[in-house]
């Protein structure tokens, strides 16, 4: 059974090393990633990274997961979601006592990371809309090194073998709400978010909270410049914490128009009964991966691999798709239902690779709140 690491380094010396690896030629291929190849060829082994003989079979992974018998798994998914996706692992390993903390992507981040810097690691498995805090977390020597029997399932842009895989895969579009906005009213692209009479009546999550925010951010900065941004923040739109908030606001008639909704969210919508339509604009759809991984210091390592491992079966990837209504990153899970296939969309993602998305992270939530909440610290 692989045990729990000792304490390492504090966080902000280690910023350091992570910064100038991501410095090197070639640092693009720490990480597998989109338009990334998964070989390794700059590897960075810490101490507790060494070999320690042969990996562990299947029979001794459940061995110890039984002699543990617990599991804490942190995610920013919905949190019906997650209690549902928890409720079948434990269904089919009933001597596991799992359980799930639930909450924004950067609040679930910098959660893992206190604990990490006190030597108090609670969490043995995270799951998170943002790619860059496993490039960083990995980088650090804090990802348990793990060769998932289901890995190989997963397509080769969405993971870094051994570290992290792509749990789900998420488009982020517009929405709207048909008994507020009439179809020929609504928005079909990023531009007409821009219109006079969508004016204190669009609403974002707030990109400071939530990973799929941004992601919207960061990409479409990219794709139409800091102009859009700029325009798009004297329209005084609303700002919100959740996606059931901006649902909430659609449907009561607070804003007219849901400038950033996840594709789960409008699918949720709609099989809810919500009057809520989606929008994928065709000048380009903002696309996120959203990693899971097992913590180097996990306190039980053993009931986290048997965590990723269904997370990562056709099994766990069909349940997840059709409870979170996620795109797969498995090769052998078929496409949502009722969502356009992800070849009939314009996707978009760094262009600098996900490196650079966890680079500039911290001015641009900064940027984000100066534009949206000038008032802010």
């Amino acid at each position: 059974m692989l045990m729990a690491q000792p304490g390492r380094r504090p966080f902000a010396h280690t910023l350091h090393c992570v910064a100038a690896l991501l410095a090197l030629p070639g640092a693009a291929l720490l990480a597998g990633c989109p338009n990334h190849k998964t070989e390794d060829p700059i590897k960075v082994v810490l101490p507790h990274e060494k070999e320690q003989g042969a990996s562990p079979t299947p029979a001794d992974i459940e061995k110890g997961a039984r002699v543990e018998g617990q599991l804490s798994w942190y995610t920013s998914l919905p949190d019906k979601d997650a209690k549902a996706f928890l409720d079948a692992f434990r269904k089919k390993y009933p001597f596991i006592d799992a359980h799930v903390r639930r909450s924004s992507t950067f609040d679930t981040i910098s959660q893992v990371k206190d604990e990490i810097d006190t030597g108090e690691v609670k969490a043995d498995v995270v799951h998170v809309l943002d790619v860059g805090v496993f490039i960083e977390l990995r980088g650090r020597g804090e990802l348990m090194r793990y060769a998932s029997p289901e890995e190989s399932a997963i397509d080769d842009r969405f993971r870094e073998p051994g570290y992290w895989w792509a749990m789900r895969l998420v488009a982020i579009g517009m929405a709207y709400n048909t008994k507020t906005l009439p179809a020929d009213r609504a928005p079909k692209t990023w531009e007409d978010l821009l219109k006079p009479e969508f004016q204190g009546k669009i609403g974002f999550k707030d990109a400071s909270t939530a990973g799929s925010a941004y992601a919207e951010y960061f990409l479409l900065r990219e794709r139409l410049g800091t102009l859009f941004w700029e325009r798009v923040a004297r329209q005084k739109p609303q700002i919100f914490r959740s996606a059931d908030d901006v649902t909430a606001a659609l449907l009561d008639g607070r804003i007219l128009v849901a400038g950033e909704m996840a594709g789960y969210a409008m699918i949720g919508a709609r099989e809810e009964g919500k009057p809520i339509v989606g929008v994928f604009p065709k000048e380009g759809v903002p696309f996120i991966p959203g990693p899971v991984a097992i913590l180097a210091r996990a306190p039980h390592p053993n009931a986290a691999r048997l965590f990723v491992d269904y997370a990562l079966s056709r099994e766990g990837q069909t349940l997840f798709r059709d409870l979170g209504n996620a795109y797969s990153a498995r090769k052998d899970v078929a496409p949502l239902r009722g969502q356009p296939s992800l070849s009939e969309l314009d996707l978009r993602t760094p262009t600098g690779g996900w490196e650079e998305y966890l680079q500039k992270q911290s001015a641009l939530r900064t940027e984000f709140e100066k534009l949206f909440r000038p008032t802010s610290d």
